[in-house]
């Protein structure tokens, strides 16, 4: 017979490997460069951070698992995690639509149920499945939230950019998610009418940072009849322009006034994870070539900057600590590289 202290061992040495396996060091800017790129090692530093985050915050955030949604469906759609995180974010979402989970501060509320439910819908697309039935529901939802002005007026905005910054994102991440959508969903009254709303809103709140522009070239490779052709090259030209001598980009420069640090600091002018990424991948959604120089040396830049935990670290821009864009940075340089022809 096994004694019980022998049993309490056995469970407290599994309870320690199963906390191992989901630890993750901090991000900070010290943390040195890997010797050597590997796509290996940032598909792990991710997946352990979105079981973590799921474990510990039981929500679904932009930075972390929100985004991994779309990454993973994309870089590794046979994944467990990712079947795993799309099977957290589907029970989030009906909670609160069903109305089965009450809204307890910044969960539930307007930005995590359209985010959760555009996430989903954008990473089903691109593993080129047909929506979810919850993931329908959860936009079909979120379309009955949407204020006359053609946006979700209750969106937390806190100077965080990219994502709790304006009323914009919300608008553009929830437009690519219809814009994406198959015709039987995007064709129904209520879709059409909430997507007729949101464009609206977009004619009529001017572009004010280049990672809005970003996200309107992302949607009109979907939709091209959003922003002129026009409009769509010389924003092109404008990320091509903010590329820095290393190769990369800076993340305050994709922003706006809105993107305000809570202490005196100035924000970091170094090329990072996520401004860098996201510059390729946009470029790539409007079809520049990846042989193109820009692309070549963007994509070098993010070979040789990974650090030794496999994440791209990106300094917030608005406080100093924990850093989660480097999360969000480290999914969309995995996104990027894949759009290159260059994860491996």
């Amino acid at each position: 017979m096994v004694g019980p202290l022998i049993v309490a061992a056995l469970v407290s040495n599994v309870l320690c490997q199963a906390e191992e396996q989901l630890s993750i060091s901090r991000n900070s800017p010290d943390e040195p460069m890997a010797t050597s790129y590997s796509a290996k090692k940032s598909i792990d530093f991710i997946e352990r951070s979105v079981t973590r985050w799921q474990s510990s915050r039981k929500c679904v955030t932009c930075h972390t698992n929100g985004l991994h949604l779309v990454a993973g469906s994309q870089v590794t759609p046979d994944s467990r995690v990712l079947s795993e995180n799309r099977d957290f974010a589907r029970k989030y979402l009906m909670g609160y639509v069903t109305g089965k989970t009450k809204q307890r501060g910044t969960r539930g509320a307007i930005e995590g149920l359209v985010a959760s439910s555009s996430y989903l819908a954008i990473g089903e697309m691109i593993s080129g499945k047909a929506l979810h039935q919850d993931t329908a529901k959860g936009l079909d939802y979120v379309w009955t939230q949407l204020d006359e002005s053609g946006a979700w007026n209750d969106w937390l905005k806190c100077h965080w950019g990219p994502f709790e910054v304006d009323d914009h994102f919300g608008v553009t991440l929830a437009s690519l998610a219809v814009s994406m959508s198959p015709q039987s969903y995007k064709s129904k009254p209520n879709v059409v009418e909430a997507y007729g709303k949101m464009k609206g809103f977009l004619k009529r709140n001017k572009v004010s940072s280049l990672h809005q522009k970003g996200m309107l070239i992302w949607i009109s490779k979907y939709d091209p009849t959003l922003i002129s052709k026009e409009e769509k090259q010389e924003w092109i030209a404008e990320i091509k322009s903010l590329q820095q001598k290393d190769g990369g980009w800076v993340l305050i420069h994709f922003g706006d006034e809105q993107w305000k640090r809570e202490d005196s600091l100035a924000q970091s002018q170094e090329s990072d994870g996520y401004a860098t990424a996201f510059a390729l991948y946009t470029l790539r959604q409007a079809e520049i070539p990846a042989d193109n120089q820009i692309i070549r040396q963007g994509v070098n830049w993010l070979k040789t900057r990974q650090r030794e935990s496999g994440r791209w670290f990106t300094h917030s821009p608005r406080k100093n600590g924990k850093h989660y864009i480097s999360q969000a940075g480290t999914s969309m340089a995995l996104m990027a590289l894949d759009s290159c022809g260059a994860l491996n």
